[in-house]
């Protein structure tokens, strides 16, 4: 299925299902045709980036999702690696992955499953291009969503590298 992104809205932010479906039907139904696991399972994290070339639409350093924070510290005793949590993206720039020194690149339109322990990183936009991202977070992972039921997303942010910034 292919989707225009630049008619989506600009994503949701741990989203049931029926959220998904409601918000974003042309990227639900995507996930419907194609996710391996039970939908139901998951939380649904969307963004949609219009991006310029030097922009990183997510982390550019190396760094894992949802390790629960206690003071601002990492609490590896309260991860969860026995649940996934899965990768999608529309195509480039996409995200590299590290285990043991090595780096692999996801491959555009798969699912990706990691976990909690996967260490992973975004690349830089080279050419003006939209972006999908899709995350799906087993519910188990995380606790409930502290917006309660506002799971649209008002903005996406990007990186920029402010030694080669320019406007």
């Amino acid at each position: 299925m292919s989707i225009d992104w630049t008619k989506q809205h600009n994503g949701v932010h741990r989203a049931s299902d029926e959220d998904l479906k409601k918000y974003m039907p042309d990227v639900y139904q995507l996930v419907f045709e194609s996710f391996p696991e039970n939908m139901e399972d998951f939380t649904w994290d969307v963004k949609v980036h219009m991006l310029m070339p030097s922009q990183w639409p997510c982390i550019p350093n190396w760094h894992y999702d949802n390790v629960p924070r206690v003071n601002n510290v990492q609490d590896w005793g309260l991860v969860r690696l026995d649940l996934p949590m899965y990768l999608w993206l529309s195509g480039l720039p996409l995200t590299e992955f590290r285990k043991d020194g090595v780096i692999s690149t996801i491959e555009p339109e798969t699912w990706k499953r990691f976990t909690q322990a996967d260490e992973h990183r975004g690349t830089r936009s080279e050419s003006f291009q939209w972006r999908g991202f899709i995350r799906a977070t087993h519910k188990d992972i995380l606790p409930a969503n502290p917006s309660g039921d506002n799971v649209l997303r008002r903005h996406s942010q990007v990186y920029l590298d402010v030694g080669n910034f320019a406007w």
